[in-house]
């Protein structure tokens, strides 16, 4: 088996990174703490979320960093997970777009966890096909 390229264990573990930010930023939002502490835009935001919303972010963030652990492991399921995370993030974005309008925020906000998403199921799908996955 052909060993993995530099870059392919740096994207990983960023994406480790990115995807564990991710999920600190659910786990947050889910303490009332923290809510009760935000500004009454995004502190409505969160609270008037319908379940199947908060679900499908858990989904996109803890399916990354699951999918980035695998990458790192060199498992094939890795594709699965950061496959199933990218349509997490797809759909997250299409809910806050339909809900909050397509601005800037929304664009920055979604935009780049659906392009890091994109960036990691690709890199998945090329290391499978290179056979660095088993």
């Amino acid at each position: 088996m052909e060993k993995p390229s530099f870059s392919y264990w740096s994207i990983a573990a960023l994406g480790l990174v990115w995807s564990l930010m991710g999920c600190l930023s659910y786990i947050a939002q889910n303490n009332a703490d923290f809510v009760a502490q935000l500004a009454e835009p995004q502190r409505s935001f969160i609270t008037q979320r319908p379940f199947w919303a908060s679900a499908v972010f858990a989904v996109a963030v803890y399916g990354g960093a699951v999918g980035c652990i695998l990458l790192l492991l060199r498992r094939v399921a890795a594709v699965q997970a950061l496959g199933l995370s990218l349509m997490g993030a797809l759909v997250t974005m299409f809910y806050m777009v339909m809900t909050l309008g397509l601005s800037i925020g929304v664009l920055q906000s979604t935009g780049i966890s659906v392009l890091v998403g994109c960036i990691l199921f690709w890199i998945s799908m090329a290391a499978r096909a290179r056979g660095w996955l088993r």
